[in-house]
């Protein structure tokens, strides 16, 4: 069972409850529940207590937070209905795996879609290199077979669990000198047109059910044939409407929901 940083206590008693970090007025005068409830969704949404971790069980919280078993099952149910935790019936509490609710139109850029919902993210950035473009490549980008592409191979973490492996083809002639970019901390899309004065006019995205083959499966740690969604995305120019940016981008189904609203 993974040790969780807990609230401190004055004293044995629900009034001497009192938060080890800076609080408000306000903070103090929430019901103890909702203390402890905001206290242990911090823990997860900062990434501090990673999916799948094991909680204390509502006893120990309330031996060692010197609150009554009641207020913690309230919080613990609380954070369940959110989906912050998981109950299992036998097994105990674990953190949840974060569901990632996407707009469509929020899949170009994933580590701000993550970001807005209060989760940890981080990226690393795990190839930049130079290939000759392939006849499946040439064809997407609109080049000559053997046209020198940058091929671009980034992970991305919620919550420090790799969800998404990103993988994008584009022109190494059009954007010289990529490797001086953060490429962990800048989108493709906004690099292209902050850096090197691209005008993009659309995004054509295909969604796909893959499994995930032995390369795939070991970049985002599952086990070989492991379903996922595959995203192939085109991005296009606007001064020619020619491809910019061919991605095949691999997204872990169990950390995934897409959520589309259509006017009528």
């Amino acid at each position: 069972m993974g040790d969780i940083p807990v609230t401190t206590f004055a004293s044995k008693s629900p009034a001497g409850f009192k938060v080890d970090r800076p609080s408000s007025n306000d903070d103090l005068s929430k019901p103890l529940y909702v203390q402890i409830q905001e206290h242990i969704a911090d823990l997860i949404l900062s990434g501090k207590l990673p999916p799948n971790t094991k909680i204390k069980s509502e006893r120990e919280f309330s031996d060692e937070l010197g609150v009554s078993r009641m207020t913690v099952h309230r919080a613990i149910a609380e954070l369940v209905n959110e989906g912050l935790l998981d109950s299992r019936h036998g097994s105990g509490t674990y953190v949840a795996k974060p569901k990632i609710t996407y707009e469509a139109r929020e899949m170009v850029n994933y580590t701000e879609a993550i970001e807005r919902r209060k989760i940890a993210t981080a990226s690393q950035l795990l190839e930049l290199g130079e290939v000759p473009a392939s006849r499946r490549l040439a064809e997407q980008l609109r080049v000559e077979i053997g046209h020198p592409l940058y091929r671009l191979l980034i992970l991305r973490f919620a919550n420090r669990v790799p969800v998404i492996l990103e993988r994008d083809y584009f022109s190494s002639l059009r954007c010289p000198h990529l490797e001086q970019w953060d490429l962990e901390k800048n989108s493709l899309p906004d690099l292209l047109q902050t850096a090197y004065g691209a005008k993009l006019s659309r995004i054509s995205q295909l969604f796909e059910a893959v499994t995930a083959n032995e390369s795939v499966a070991r970049q985002l740690r599952v086990e070989e044939g492991f379903p996922l969604v595959m995203l192939t995305r085109v991005i296009y120019s606007a001064e020619d409407s020619r491809p910019l940016v061919f991605s095949m981008d691999f997204l872990r189904s169990d950390y995934l929901r897409i959520q589309s609203e259509i006017p009528l």
